[in-house]
């Protein structure tokens, strides 16, 4: 077998890879591209992996992240007890073989699923890193959800309730990507993915069990918000959501989160927000009493051509 034949056994056997990693997940996202998988194996056993996706942008060779996904990045086994010395010279030797087998690219930029945290190795071989945000509630009882929500989240599920919104899980996909594209088109921003895209996306999706939408309807059953949440064993993850703007005052949004943030407690899963640098939308997901935590994002340029053509985008864009 292959190394991609390999992987594709191993995340059938293994379910803490995160769901971002999956073959599956990256069969659905990866459709500008290709992906392909570096590991490494130890005593005819797999002992880490990394996924990466590679794409063509005119004439540069890109590795980075797919449509949808969040974080990716190597997923390490750690032999039994082993000691904090050890474990530094296994990211040292396991990280560099994964980096040795990546292919050529001109750039390179994946973001790091949270717990990798040393990333000294690819340091060492010459890349680079920043630290973003994501929030995340964890290790609460349900009865003391309302307890974290801050006043105006309170004050807003309330109204909500008051003015007979409610939620419900539904599988109208077209419906739920007509309300999501409402936030694109009122910021007069390009979309980010078709329909068609979406549809295959969510027919994968939903056959491995790993997918959840919510639909917030008005009193007069119009749907006025919806969020797309997708999961693993261990995290929910909110990966989408959209609100009809004339709507936007309802507290739709607010109690659909409540609902989702539910259904992770419930099912003993951390729920994360998948985070966001804008400042509105981080005070938004703190408000519901969420904790911050870090990821990497890793980054390398290989091409001169492609730092220029980096930095002239970035003065065009403003």
């Amino acid at each position: 077998m292959n190394y991609k034949e390999k992987y594709r056994e191993l995340c059938e056997k293994d379910d803490e890879i995160p769901i971002y990693s999956k073959d599956w997940w990256l069969d659905a996202v990866c459709t500008d591209g290709v992906w392909d998988v570096a590991l490494v194996e130890k005593g005819g056993q797999i002992v880490a992996s990394m996924p990466y996706y590679l794409k063509k942008e005119g004439m540069f060779k890109l590795i980075s992240m797919p449509k949808l996904t969040q974080t990716m990045g190597p997923y390490i086994k750690y032999p039994k007890k082993q000691k904090y010395y050890k474990k530094l010279s296994w990211d040292k030797e396991i990280m560099t073989s994964l980096i040795e087998q990546l292919p050529y690219c001109d750039a390179f930029n994946q973001s790091f699923n949270s717990k990798i945290t040393n990333w000294l190795p690819f340091y060492w071989k010459g890349f680079n890193s920043s630290v973003r945000y994501t929030y995340t509630i964890e290790n609460i009882a349900f009865d003391n959800l309302e307890k974290l929500l801050e006043t105006d989240i309170r004050r807003r599920k309330r109204k909500a309730n008051e003015l007979g919104v409610e939620v419900f899980e539904g599988e109208d996909i077209e419906t739920f990507y007509e309300v999501n594209m409402k936030t694109f088109q009122r910021k007069g921003l390009e979309k980010p993915f078709s329909l068609d895209f979406l549809k295959r996306f969510y027919k994968i999706v939903k056959e491995h069990n790993a997918c959840k939408m919510f639909f917030a309807k008005d009193n007069e059953n119009n749907i006025i918000a919806v969020n797309f949440l997708v999961y693993d064993n261990n995290r929910v993850y909110y990966i989408l959501g959209g609100i009809d703007p004339l709507k936007k005052d309802l507290g739709a949004m607010d109690v659909i989160l409540y609902e989702s943030i539910k259904f992770a407690i419930e099912t003993n899963r951390v729920f994360d927000f998948e985070g966001s640098m804008i400042d509105s939308i981080e005070k938004y997901f703190r408000s519901f009493g969420a904790v911050q935590t870090q990821y990497l994002q890793v980054f390398k340029t290989n091409s001169k051509l492609w730092k220029i053509k980096s930095a002239l985008d970035g003065v065009l864009k403003r």
